[in-house]
């Protein structure tokens, strides 16, 4: 009876309109909203007979008779057309929204010929219908997946992809895919409780747990996209376990196993799509990291199909060649084996020849090294994209390894001082150039990251104290900007220079 008085006290023009009204009085704000004059009419219900008081029904009674066969009407196409509004359809008073959604700035009102999309065109990923925490909750929520799309994806992911499918086309499959909504929760707060003193870390914690509790059942299920969603959610997941190593003390490397599976899982599932191609070059990135931190071979490579893939003629693909090309000669410098001379001189080869055969586009906009010893220790080395940065980046990472794992040299005795201190100072040279090059572009966040590598690798070479606050200066810039940890690094780096100058180097708060 609740509801019989509810609907007996809204007004005659909600009720003809089947609007849902909120029964205030003189006026509710429907119809003063409309302009319409607002009349409520009571309702009085009666019975036309008494009710008998057996269980008998009165007599006598007129039965209706039903007909031989009946007729059902498929009514879909007439529900479809009326709950969608086609594009340039102007809303009248028959077709004006609910109170719900017909207020004064309702895109809508304002922008009639915008058309306003039902369940069979939401998503472009995913016809079903969105996700019921869609839209975001709260404004945390909102934070963290702007921080994502804007501070993150530029930083960690896309300098190598013009299409940026991680800034653009992983947010839109977020709204329809749980663990990927939730992995871009988790990693954007730890980044910003890494950079900003005001944030909690556990809500990090809290979204890294429901990425885990809505991930492991979408495992069980098929679907190309589905697949390309949970390989690019597993790769966002590998990105948060490297910036927690601070707290956890260790990398464990769980979700870089993960990524490895996924890629194994897809290699027959083509025709590979741009965001698949993306995660899995942020993959084989992600893997030369922990290849240096663990002195392995990268167990995730480049496969043929993603080198087939790139085009020469694009100025990206010259960088993800240089990606390559590092992944190969960690392999050659961390393998078990006994390093084989002539793969050495091919991957040396290489590395020369993306210098001399690369695009005209990645020379440098401007290069200057002061003479004056008090002047920055590291010079000016401008390029013009992000990927001209991370190419040339990853290209010196490559060219400092091959330096210090050199088998002709390796083979000299150390009495040779001078060979030695000449390939020291050809290592110094390579991190020197990695820190330029990062120091000089600072548009292109991931250049730091990549000259870090370069400053744990060989770091410990450097003797003059100018150089060493510089480096130090590199390592700190990195964390305290872009949450990327450096601190067990620059400790380490602290103790050996303080060990062979049997004093302790002064430089940057640790």
């Amino acid at each position: 009876m609740a509801d019989a008085e509810a609907k007996s006290r809204a007004c005659d023009e909600c009720r003809r309109l089947h609007r849902k009204c909120d029964l205030v009085k003189p006026q509710c704000s429907p119809c003063k909203r409309s302009g319409r004059k607002c009349h409520h009419t009571q309702l009085k219900f009666h019975f036309k007979q008494p009710f008998p008081l057996g269980n008998d029904f009165p007599r006598p009674k007129a039965w209706t008779s039903s007909p031989v066969s009946i007729r059902f009407l498929d009514e879909t196409a007439e529900t479809i057309r009326d709950y969608h509004i086609e594009t340039g359809q102007q809303l009248t008073a028959e077709t004006e929204p609910d109170s719900g959604s017909a207020s004064p700035s309702s895109p809508a009102l304002l922008f009639p010929s915008v058309a306003l999309r039902g369940p069979a065109t939401w998503g472009r990923h995913n016809q079903a219908r969105p996700i019921d925490y869609w839209p975001l909750k709260n404004s945390t929520e909102s934070l963290l997946f702007k921080h994502f799309a804007h501070n993150i994806s530029p930083c960690f992911f896309d300098f190598c992809d013009r299409e940026r499918h991680f800034a653009l086309d992983v947010p839109e499959r977020a709204r329809t895919c749980s663990p990927l909504l939730h992995a871009i929760f988790a990693l954007s707060a730890r980044h910003l409780s890494h950079t900003r003193e005001d944030f909690d870390p556990q809500i990090a914690d809290e979204y890294y747990q429901r990425c885990l509790e809505t991930l492991i059942p979408e495992l069980n299920r098929t679907g190309a996209d589905l697949n390309d969603n949970l390989l690019a959610a597993t790769v966002i997941l590998r990105l948060l376990e490297e910036l927690n190593v601070p707290l956890a003390g260790i990398d464990l490397c769980q979700h870089s196993v993960g990524t490895r599976a996924f890629l194994r899982s897809q290699t027959a599932q083509p025709p590979c799509t741009g965001l698949r191609r993306a995660a899995s070059w942020a993959g084989v990135r992600q893997e030369i990291y922990v290849s240096l931190s663990l002195y392995r071979p990268p167990a995730i490579k480049a496969s043929s199909d993603m080198l087939d893939s790139l085009d020469p003629s694009d100025d990206s693909t010259w960088a993800s060649l240089a990606v390559s090309h590092c992944s190969d000669v960690l392999e050659y410098c961390f393998t078990e084996s006994p390093p084989k001379v002539e793969v050495y001189d091919s991957l040396l080869a290489d590395n020369q020849r993306w210098n001399t055969e690369r695009p005209p586009s990645y020379d440098p906009l401007y290069v200057y090294k002061s003479k004056d010893p008090n002047h920055n220790s590291f010079w000016e080395f401008t390029l013009q994209a992000d990927w001209h940065v991370m190419g040339w980046q990853y290209m010196a990472l490559a060219q400092l390894l091959l330096t210090i794992h050199n088998p002709h040299i390796v083979k000299m005795p150390q009495g040779q001082h001078v060979t030695w201190k000449r390939m020291n100072e050809q290592a110094r040279n390579a991190v020197r150039l990695l820190c330029s090059i990062a120091q000089s572009n600072p548009s292109t966040p991931p250049g730091i990251l990549v000259a870090c590598m370069g400053a744990k690798v060989c770091g410990k070479l450097f003797e003059d104290t100018g150089e060493q606050r510089a480096l130090l200066e590199i390592l700190l810039r990195a964390e305290e900007i872009h949450g990327w940890p450096t601190k067990d690094v620059r400790v380490n780096l602290c103790k050996v220079w303080a060990e062979n100058t049997q004093d302790k180097v002064i430089g940057p708060e640790l």
